[in-house]
């Protein structure tokens, strides 16, 4: 595959650099433990909501996903169908309960009712979650950047990295959620061009790709047996339940986010 033009790796050293400037500028709302971590709780809901998606999606949801769907079948979709019914119950018992509390932590929270080991376990177990996910996210994010920029995968995780580790320390929550908002913009632009570029293909011509994918079942969901041995369709919505729950309920990457909203209402708009 090709290398990029000038141009269009001037545009990717903007990109970063931009990021690197928001987090500078949002440095003066974040010189208070408040301003840090929750944004001073007055983010609208849109932009707080398009920073819960863009936490929520990855390179693993935006790489990887469509590339296990494209290898067998639309399985992963199960995992999403689970979403809309957790988000209910999160935002009918759980986002009103952090916000009435005023909570910042959720690992504070569980050792106010459990004790101190369960805030150790807790905030242990997400660390570890997190350096490993994170790992996969900037892994598969520079490996397909090194298939068009002449530099090892190396080097592109270190720089992916440190521009966000830059911009999070400077700026906070604050700068956290309107750089999400911005980046949530290119991805959610970049999937519908690529929905209308690729269906386009896929839909035309005299025998079109669309009638080779459904013989070959690829639009199917996955195994109806009642077994735990292998990825089945009722494996994937107990792990899609479990998950979102935890997600939603007990991930500090989306209790912060909630908390950051301006009110309850806008809170639960976010999420939805």
């Amino acid at each position: 595959m090709g290398g990029l033009g000038w141009i269009d790796l001037s545009v990717l050293i903007l990109y970063g650099a931009v990021l690197v400037v928001m987090g500078w500028y949002f440095i003066r709302k974040s010189n208070t433990a408040d301003g840090f971590m929750v944004a001073s709780r007055g983010l609208p809901s849109w932009a707080v909501g398009l920073a819960i998606m863009s936490a929520y999606t990855s390179s693993i949801s935006y790489i990887a996903t469509p590339g296990k769907a494209f290898e067998s079948n639309w399985h992963p979709l199960i995992f999403a169908l689970t979403i809309p019914p957790i988000t209910w119950f999160t935002c009918k018992y759980v986002v009103p309960y952090y916000r009435e509390m005023k909570l910042v932590s959720v690992y504070s929270f569980l050792e106010e009712r459990l004790g101190r080991w369960a805030r150790f376990y807790g905030a242990v177990s997400f660390l570890l979650y997190l350096v490993v996910r994170s790992a996969v996210i900037l892994y598969l994010a520079a490996m397909l950047m090194s298939t068009f920029v002449p530099l090892p995968i190396e080097y592109l995780i270190l720089i992916l990295g440190t521009v966000t580790i830059i911009y999070t320390l400077l700026g906070g929550m604050e700068a956290v959620v309107w750089t999400d908002v911005m980046q949530s913009t290119i991805m959610i632009g970049g999937g519908i061009f690529c929905a209308g570029f690729l269906g386009w293909h896929v839909l035309s011509g005299p025998e079109p790709l669309i009638t080779r994918a459904v013989e070959a079942g690829k639009f199917s969901l996955g195994d109806l047996s009642f077994s735990l041995e292998s990825r089945t369709v009722w494996v994937m919505i107990i792990y899609g339940v479990t998950e979102n729950l935890r997600n939603l309920i007990a991930d500090q990457n989306y209790v912060q986010k909630y908390a950051a909203a301006s009110s309850e209402k806008e809170a639960t708009r976010s999420l939805w």
